[in-house]
């Protein structure tokens, strides 16, 4: 993999590295400009009613079915189904349910790609919630001072990989503001869309979602963000707005979309 420049054609990004493309991002973000105007990230999507262990479990049982499906999909069916069963985001309420009862309200709600899977998880991580963290996903952050024992912790839930995994340290992080020494150093989370915009600013020479180009573009933004002095846990934020809700096809359109 090789930073190479693009074409000469002039724009309000022009060639800028991927450091100085945080700070652009990250600043624009934060004046709210652009695509950025309407934050609609998961830490933005959460239920304002809910005390912080009903927070944490809405997380919990949300985010870990963000994958193969449209995000804005998924969180307004989870809203539906909060306001209309205030217990259901529980493992001692998902616990006590039929498989088939689960799997009518997943897809009837949610609507995951994957129903048996959707079905799988929540049985199987209610169940290791319960008997190793009390049921409380807060306690998954406490007691430690790294973030890499928190992702270690992770790997005991089923489908929390280094996706699905570090989009819920990122959440949790944003939302409760854990403090971990080497939380600069945690690699992002990476999809599709992160890996486009690397793609489409030249700083990749593929997009194809191959496990090395997948780990190359992790290295990158987090190298990136620490050259930048920028948080990855906002960054991450903005990418993904820009990616998935902005979903550029060309250098010039993350250009206008950001601006």
């Amino acid at each position: 993999m090789i930073i190479m420049p693009l074409s000469n054609e002039f724009d309000k990004l022009g060639y800028m590295s991927p450091g100085e493309f945080v700070k652009v991002v990250v600043t624009q973000y934060t004046n709210g400009r652009g695509i950025f105007a309407k934050k609609v990230n998961a830490e933005e999507l959460i239920p304002l009613d809910l005390d912080d262990l009903h927070k944490a479990l809405y997380i919990f049982y949300v985010l870990q079915l963000d994958y193969a499906m449209k995000s804005q999909l998924l969180y307004s069916g989870a809203s539906r189904l909060y306001k209309e069963n205030n217990e259901f985001f529980t493992p001692a309420h998902i616990a006590s349910l039929d498989e088939h009862v689960l799997a009518k309200y997943l897809k009837e709600y949610l609507r995951p790609r994957y129903i048996n899977e959707a079905v799988t998880r929540y049985r199987i991580n209610s169940k290791v919630l319960l008997n190793k963290y009390q049921g409380d996903p807060r306690r998954i952050f406490e007691g430690v001072s790294f973030c890499q024992d928190v992702v270690k912790r992770l790997k005991d839930f089923r489908g929390f990989g280094p996706k699905i995994g570090n989009f819920f340290v990122r959440t949790m992080v944003n939302t409760f503001n854990y403090n971990f020494a080497d939380i600069d150093t945690t690699l992002p989370p990476v999809d599709i869309h992160d890996v486009k915009i690397a793609y489409l600013l030249g700083y990749t020479d593929s997009e194809q979602m191959s496990q090395k180009n997948i780990d190359f573009v992790k290295k990158l933004w987090n190298k990136a963000c620490v050259d930048s002095g920028e948080s990855w846990l906002i960054f991450d934020k903005a990418l993904w707005l820009l990616g998935s809700e902005g979903r550029p096809k060309t250098k010039e359109d993350v250009s206008h979309l950001c601006f």
